[in-house]
């Protein structure tokens, strides 16, 4: 909970995925750009690892005033929905007091070689000093990321036990390609959504990977009329993974209609 103030790319109004988060919600880059400084201002002031429990993907909406953008944040990998709250993807790499630290030291270095050709005999030791402190600031860094994953990544086994092999490696695949991991946290959200839509784990997967979706929603099949992620125009699914792939639309297709009597 560092404050005052956050690091920001300079080129992120150039980032694809900020073009992307502009084309699912009809918003400009402006607005794109100044949501994302409200959402990371409020990340860095009210928590130390990226975890905001409480907020959700519609409280986004509603505080940056553009429609569909938790949903959004979801798709592209920035942000995970998660169980009372939500989580910022990879938050320890530009925010934080740890990423604030990595920068101004980063600076300092500049600034010492940078004058290195006036002061030269005063900064040598001065240098010596700045330089053997960055490969323990990077070591500790490492044995965070080490140990993290040892705590939160649990054996695959753990995560798809009695699901087709095939669907587990294409879904992988495309959380790999979209840059998010599979974790533990994330496999419960969707297992949590499956239930409420009436599908089991596996047949939301196939879903996913059907429609290149990273994450899923009940919302996203039960109400096809709401915003949800767009699809990827080529499905990610193997050769095995097509049948259980097309059982799955039927039973969607049926709850839809079901649905639809029902109101």
């Amino acid at each position: 909970m560092a404050g005052e103030w956050i690091k920001m790319r300079t080129n992120l109004w150039d980032d694809p995925r900020v073009s992307q988060l502009c084309d699912q919600t009809g918003a400009s880059e402006a607005a794109i750009v100044g949501a994302l400084y409200w959402l990371w201002s409020a990340a860095d002031e009210h928590t130390e690892n990226g975890v905001m429990p409480g907020l959700s993907t519609g409280a986004i909406d509603r505080k940056t005033g553009i429609r569909g953008i938790g949903a959004a944040l979801v798709a592209i990998g920035w942000v995970d929905d998660t169980e009372g709250g939500i989580t910022i993807n990879h938050f320890d790499e530009h925010n934080g007091a740890s990423a604030k630290s990595r920068v101004l030291t980063a600076k300092r270095v500049a600034n010492h070689k940078a004058n290195a050709q006036v002061t030269l005999p005063p900064l040598a030791e001065e240098q010596d000093t700045v330089s053997t402190a960055l490969p323990r600031e990077e070591k500790n860094r490492e044995e965070k990321k080490e140990t993290k994953s040892k705590t939160t990544t649990p054996p695959d086994g753990d995560l798809f036990i009695g699901i087709d092999p095939q669907i587990v490696t294409d879904f992988k695949a495309m959380r790999t390609k979209q840059r998010a991991a599979v974790t533990k946290t994330a496999i419960d959200g969707i297992q949590r959504e499956a239930g409420k839509a009436g599908l089991s784990l596996a047949d939301a997967l196939t879903i996913c990977c059907e429609r290149g979706w990273r994450g899923f929603k009940a919302e996203w099949v039960l109400q096809p009329n709401r915003a949800s992620p767009a699809s990827g125009p080529v499905s990610q699914l193997g050769r095995a993974g097509q049948a259980t792939a097309a059982n799955a639309q039927r039973l969607i297709e049926k709850m839809r209609a079901e649905n639809e009597q029902a109101s």
